[in-house]
């Protein structure tokens, strides 16, 4: 694959658009998932532009610097040394794949330490009536056992 003519840099402000607030960058491993993608430096862009958070599918380094920048990562581990001269920029608001996911512009990304999950933009509003469904059933479930006293 040929090189792209824009860098990181350009990419970036080109995926975010006018209005990055909330959005997630999401970065392809383009075959190279041990390699990393970035670093607290580079993705310090992330924070200065309000952004959710980073959905990497290669690793990312310097996680002490990401964690204090307070938004959310998921990655496949914390890289040492530097990727650039392995995987670079191609392109961005392409599909790409994640861990064997199809990611495509517009697409939503809910992540916490326990993983990731894509919810793909038209499914969102079924996804989460679900996601009430289960939490209302968790609280009445919570309620009644705390209702529960000690068997005699």
């Amino acid at each position: 694959m040929e090189e792209s003519p824009a860098g990181f840099t350009d990419l970036f402000y080109e995926a975010v658009g006018e209005s990055p607030a909330g959005c997630v960058l999401v970065l392809s491993s383009g075959g190279y998932p041990d390699a990393s993608h970035g670093g607290g430096t580079k993705l310090s862009r992330v924070a200065n532009h309000g952004l959710a958070g980073v959905l990497a599918d290669g690793r990312l380094r310097d996680f002490d610097e990401l964690r204090a920048h307070g938004f959310a990562v998921w990655c496949r581990g914390e890289a040492t040394r530097w990727g650039g001269d392995t995987v670079m920029p191609y392109a961005a608001n392409v599909a790409v794949e994640v861990a064997g996911v199809c990611v495509v512009p517009g697409d939503y990304v809910f992540a916490d330490s326990s993983g990731a999950v894509v919810i793909p933009a038209r499914s969102l509003p079924r996804v989460l009536d679900e996601a009430a469904r289960v939490d209302a059933e968790d609280a009445e479930a919570a309620e009644r056992i705390r209702g529960e006293e000690l068997p005699r």
